[in-house]
């Protein structure tokens, strides 16, 4: 009796197996048909051959030794119905294709656009130097991170402090993000965003400038502040928790502070395997994607609070809606490291004042600021920010007086009132006390 029970589980413990592979080997074929077709018609090719694929391989498995009559057939031709459904459900569009339906202007601050000679057409908001105070020659502009996000309120609220002094302040969305035009999904590239930037200081033609850039603005930033064409244009720069890894840093440096990292973030499996699989094909539109999430607040607003800290949760701003184009995020963070290669050894011959800011409560690695540390001998000072999160002028506390205050003593001159933390020889003590 033993042993005939005996033989029954291993007899079945071998058909488990072998249909686990099975089931393996159809997701493997349904993805790599996304992408050798390129996610052809939102996907439908890839999942007719899928389906097709796996149909006639279920009809050969029938007919196998091994698939005995009765409950394992019924087994299997439940599971074929099962990845059928799966199938179906992932290459169903998630929403309209239509042009996604424009966000509203900033109720202070006018939305004006430049089209530039690269041919972005960009969304920009101009706060100009308050009347009457001495205008500074210096104007800030402002990087955003993503890629893919935008300008915010709040960060229109923090850089009107600066204009208050005499700045004339720029922030702008990158192509494809915001209010700027989109592009073609083959139109999108880190190269493509530094270009832009290049078009837009010779539209506003000052002759240096303060240029600020946060997560992804300030992984632009880098490569900005050490190309030579543009490096002596920019006066100082300013990183705030640069958000994107360097190939050249050499060993690079794990860690993840204390943060707000633990909501329930769920993307649909279609946009998933869009991001991953088929970032720049025609699985899923930008349009499609655009629509989907302007209609799910809850989702972008849990994605907005993983950038401040845990104890904030209920005091964080609404987000603006159907701003953000996840298309773009699955296409340029690849290409930066690629394309940074060389940074450690340009910015030896180009060394642009710089300081790095640091929040206390990231959801980012460490290594991404701690890497550009190590290479750009022109960050003269690290400022660490306790009670701040990946976006450190948030409004809340007085988180917003204190960056001011750092960046104010940077561009000044003057001595920081925070200390320099980490520099070069803290690495080691700041990741040990982050683990």
């Amino acid at each position: 009796m033993k042993s005939t029970l005996f033989q029954q589980i291993k007899t079945w413990l071998a058909y488990a197996l072998k249909m686990a592979s099975v089931i393996l080997s159809w997701f493997i074929v349904y993805l790599t048909l996304i992408y050798i077709t390129n996610g052809m018609l939102q996907g439908a090719v890839a999942a007719l051959g899928g389906i097709l694929i796996a149909g006639l391989t279920l009809i050969l498995f029938i007919g196998r030794s091994w698939v005995k009559p009765g409950v394992q057939r019924y087994v299997i031709i439940i599971i074929f119905g099962a990845f059928m459904v799966f199938v179906i459900h992932t290459s169903t569009p998630l929403a309209s294709n239509d042009n996604p339906k424009p966000a509203p202007d900033f109720s202070d601050v006018p939305t004006c656009f430049w089209n530039l000679k690269t041919g972005s057409h960009i969304a920009y908001y101009k706060i100009a130097a308050k009347p009457g105070i001495a205008k500074k020659t210096t104007p800030i502009i402002f990087l955003h991170g993503g890629p893919g996000a935008y300008v915010r309120k709040l960060d229109l609220d923090f850089f009107k402090t600066f204009a208050i002094d005499g700045y004339d302040v720029y922030l702008y969305d990158q192509v494809g993000s915001g209010r700027s035009g989109l592009l073609p999904k083959s139109g999108y590239s880190h190269l493509r965003n530094i270009l832009d930037f290049e078009a837009i200081v010779n539209v506003i033609n000052a002759k240096q400038y303060i240029v600020i850039g946060q997560s992804y603005g300030g992984s632009l930033l880098a490569d900005i502040a050490s190309d030579s064409r543009m490096a002596g244009r920019i006066y100082k720069a300013v990183y705030a928790e640069p958000g994107v890894t360097v190939s050249s840093a050499g060993t690079a440096t794990f860690t993840r502070s204390p943060n707000a990292l633990n909501e329930d973030v769920n993307l649909p499996l279609r946009a998933i395997i869009g991001i991953l699989i088929n970032p720049g094909g025609d699985f899923t539109s930008q349009n499609e994607i655009l629509n989907y999430m302007s209609n799910r607040q809850d989702l972008v607003q849990k994605l907005f609070i993983q950038s401040f800290p845990k104890d904030d949760r209920n005091s964080i701003p609404k987000v603006e809606p159907g701003l953000i184009n996840f298309s773009v995020i699955g296409i340029i963070p690849p290409q930066v490291a690629v394309y940074n290669k060389d940074l450690k050894t340009k910015f030896q011959h180009n060394k642009v004042r710089s300081m790095l800011m640091l929040g206390e409560s990231s959801y980012i690695e460490r290594n991404a600021p701690l890497d550009l540390l190590r290479i750009n001998p022109g960050i003269e000072r690290v400022q660490y920010f306790k009670n701040a999160g990946h976006i450190l002028w948030n409004g809340l506390h007085n988180n917003n007086v204190r960056v001011k205050n750092s960046i104010d003593e940077f561009l000044n001159d003057a001595p920081p009132a925070l200390p320099n933390y980490p520099t070069l020889k803290d690495i080691p003590e700041f990741i040990r006390s982050r683990k």
